[in-house]
């Protein structure tokens, strides 16, 4: 009796497995096919390329300095001997012709000291020329010390007369030996001067020019020659003109750290010395490779750059040289004219990574 009540529950346990089966099987119909995951593809970047050309950069340099004198035009005046400054006529920046009255000056105590003595040395050379004379007639001498007699004479009358001749004997006036500025006066009344002591410097014909300091690294593209745009600060209503670059110091200034570079002022200027100017430079580097300034991208403490070769994406280390804004020369061993720079996108290339190139 129990094996015929297990009958209808075996039934019912394998009419319920039918319709699961069957449940199942209509769902995956249901579904279709399971899709297979396609094959992964590279990393693609879209970019815009420029060649690579040969070429100058132009630079637009600004530089500041002042107005100072030229060196060659310069004249400082001395006395080679000790002077007393009795009268200044004169003061710094006044212009004065030529032969115009400076100073007044007398010997100073050295200087009187050394002509009294001068004077001294002459009166005994000359007593003792004649007495060496008057001892050769009489055969008590011999010629040669008449000879050397004559020879101490005529050194110290030489003397003398240089130190007459100099004005050691009475009061001098310094007169201007060319026409031009004074741009230093060394002395006051009343002081006294030693010998070679600059007592007033001369610009002669006011001849000016501009000293400017100039970064170390925009030296190289400076000429000697070139024409600088000049702007003053000051003087007549900021007064604009054109002077050429004469001299490059190749000696950095200690106090600004800068090189110095001077510009020739034109005859025709109202500049005055000592005046703040501003210079405005268009320089040309040498011919290099350029490439467009977004090209160059920086890494640590160094530059690289992409070029595209079949596709991919290549990176360059490269030496940053002349730039500005707009373009840079670059120095790398495997880069030429012509070649593939990236310019736009290349902030998220990778080495060897797939590039397509926009049109």
């Amino acid at each position: 009796m129990a094996e015929d009540m297990r009958r209808p529950l075996l039934r019912r346990a394998a009419g319920a497995a039918i319709v699961l089966a069957a449940i199942v099987t209509a769902w995956v119909l249901l579904q279709g096919p399971t899709p297979t995951k396609p094959p992964s593809q590279p990393p693609t970047a879209t970019v815009q390329v420029a060649p690579i050309r040969r070429a100058s950069v132009i630079k637009r340099l600004v530089a500041y300095g002042r107005v100072v004198p030229a060196p060659w035009a310069v004249h400082s005046l001395v006395e080679p001997f000790e002077v007393s400054i009795t009268r200044v006529f004169v003061n710094r920046g006044q212009s004065v012709g030529r032969g115009a009255t400076l100073l007044q000056v007398r010997p100073g105590p050295s200087a009187r000291l050394a002509l009294l003595q001068a004077q001294d040395d002459y009166r005994l050379a000359k007593i003792a020329l004649r007495d060496e004379k008057m001892r050769l007639r009489l055969k008590l001498a011999t010629r040669t010390g008449l000879l050397r007699a004559r020879k101490t004479f005529d050194a110290a009358r030489l003397t003398l007369q240089i130190f007459q001749a100099e004005g050691l004997h009475r009061r001098m006036i310094v007169t201007a030996p060319v026409g031009g500025v004074v741009s230093r006066i060394g002395v006051e009344e009343g002081s006294t001067v030693s010998p070679g002591q600059a007592l007033v410097a001369l610009i002669a014909g006011n001849r000016l020019e501009v000293r400017l300091g100039v970064e170390p690294e925009d030296v190289p593209n400076i000429r000697v020659g070139e024409r600088v745009r000049l702007s003053s600060f000051e003087g007549v209503a900021g007064q604009r003109t054109h002077g050429l670059v004469s001299v490059i110091s190749r000696v950095m200034d200690p106090a600004t750290h800068m090189i110095n570079v001077f510009v020739t002022l034109p005859r025709s200027n109202s500049y005055l010395l000592g005046e703040y100017v501003e210079g405005r430079f268009t320089a040309a580097s040498p011919p290099g490779l350029v490439v467009p300034r977004s090209a160059v991208l920086p890494s640590g403490h160094h530059f690289v750059l992409y070029t595209v070769v079949h596709a991919q994406a290549v990176r360059h280390r490269v030496a940053l040289g002349p730039h500005n804004g707009y373009v840079a020369q670059v120095v790398a061993p495997h880069l030429r004219p012509g070649m593939p720079v990236v310019v736009l996108g290349n902030y998220e290339l990778t080495p060897g990574m797939h590039v397509r190139i926009a049109k």
